[in-house]
C-alpha cells in the first residue's frame, strides 16, 4: 500500500539530527524521496545514507540556512534529482540564551540569521518550485515560546513567534497556488538542542526534573512525536490546514 508522502519530494533543514532527522525517516517510511540539509555536513550525510540503508531515496546537502547562496543551491539541488518539490520543511533553529541587557549583539544576529531569516530564505527560494510541482505543504518549527514567555530567552521567543506570524500572512498570499503554510510549535524535547541546555546548567538533574514537574503529560518528549505531527502537516491528512500553529508540548501551554 502506497505511503502518504508516495512520490514527493521533501526538504528537511536541520535534518541531521533531533526533530529533522526523525522527520527524514517519517517522511521516508511513507515514500518520500528525501532532501536531508544541516550545517553539520557529516550529520546530513550520516543520515541520508542511513535512509539508503532501509531502502529509501534521499541525498544530503549540507546548508547554512542562513546564507542566501545556499539555501538557493540546496533547492536547486533538489529539483534539479528529483525534478519537483513537495513539502519544505524549515526546521533548523538554534538556542541562544540571555536577556536583552546580556544577550551579546552577535549572538542577537545569529538567532535571528537562523530562526527567522533561514526560513524565509526557505521558503522564498521554495515557493515557485511548490507552485511548479501544482503546491504542496511549508512547515515551519516555531516552539511553545512562540506563544508563551520564557526567561533569558526575549531574541529565540521572538524569533518563534515570528514564524508563526509569517506562516500566517504566507497562508493568505499562497493559498490560491495550492500551497499550504503551517508551524509546529513543540514543547521541551529529547534532542542535542536540550542536552545542550541542560549541560550548561548548574545542575542539569534538577534542570531536566524541573521541566518534567512543570509538565501535566508527567515527561519529556521525543523527537519521533513531533516528527508525526510534521508528518501530518505534509500529508493529505491536513488538507484543510493552512496558516495555523500546531502545538505539540505536552500540554506546557495550556497552564
Amino acid at each position: 500500500m502506497a505511503g502518504r508522502l508516495e512520490g514527493r519530494v521533501a526538504v528537511i533543514t536541520g535534518g541531521g539530527s533531533g526533530i529533522g532527522a526523525a522527520s527524514a525517516r517519517a517522511f521516508a517510511a511513507e515514500g518520500a524521496q528525501v532532501v536531508v540539509a544541516d550545517i553539520n555536513a557529516d550529520a546530513a550525510h550520516a543520515v541520508a545514507n542511513d535512509l539508503h540503508i532501509a531502502g529509501s531515496v534521499a541525498i544530503a546537502v549540507p546548508t547554512d540556512v542562513a546564507e542566501a547562496n545556499q539555501v538557493q543551491q540546496l533547492l536547486a539541488v533538489a529539483a534539479e534529482r528529483f525534478g519537483r518539490l513537495d513539502v519544505l520543511f524549515a526546521n533548523a533553529g538554534i538556542g541562544l540564551h540571555g536577556t536583552v541587557v546580556e544577550l551579546p549583539l552577535e549572538h542577537f544576529d545569529r538567532l535571528i540569521a537562523v530562526n527567522l531569516r533561514g526560513p524565509f530564505l526557505c521558503a522564498k527560494y521554495g515557493v515557485p518550485l511548490l507552485a511548479q510541482s501544482g503546491g504542496g505543504s511549508i512547515i515551519f518549527t516555531a516552539s511553545e515560546l512562540a506563544l508563551v514567555g520564557s526567561p533569558e530567552n526575549p531574541v529565540y521567543c521572538a524569533t518563534k513567534a515570528g514564524l508563526i506570524g509569517m506562516a500566517r500572512a504566507m497562508a493568505l498570499d499562497h493559498a490560491a497556488q495550492g500551497i499550504r503554510v503551517n508551524c509546529i510549535c513543540p514543547g521541551a524535547v529529547y534532542t542535542p538542542m536540550l542536552a545542550a541546555s541542560f549541560a550548561v546548567a548548574p545542575d542539569p538533574a534538577e534542570d531536566e526534573a524541573d521541566i518534567i514537574r512543570r509538565m501535566p503529560l508527567g515527561r519529556i518528549g521525543t523527537a519521533e512525536e513531533i516528527a508525526k505531527a510534521a508528518l501530518f502537516l505534509a500529508s493529505d491528512d491536513s488538507a484543510f490546514m493552512t496558516g495555523t500553529a500546531l502545538v505539540v508540548d505536552g500540554g506546557w501551554t495550556a497552564r
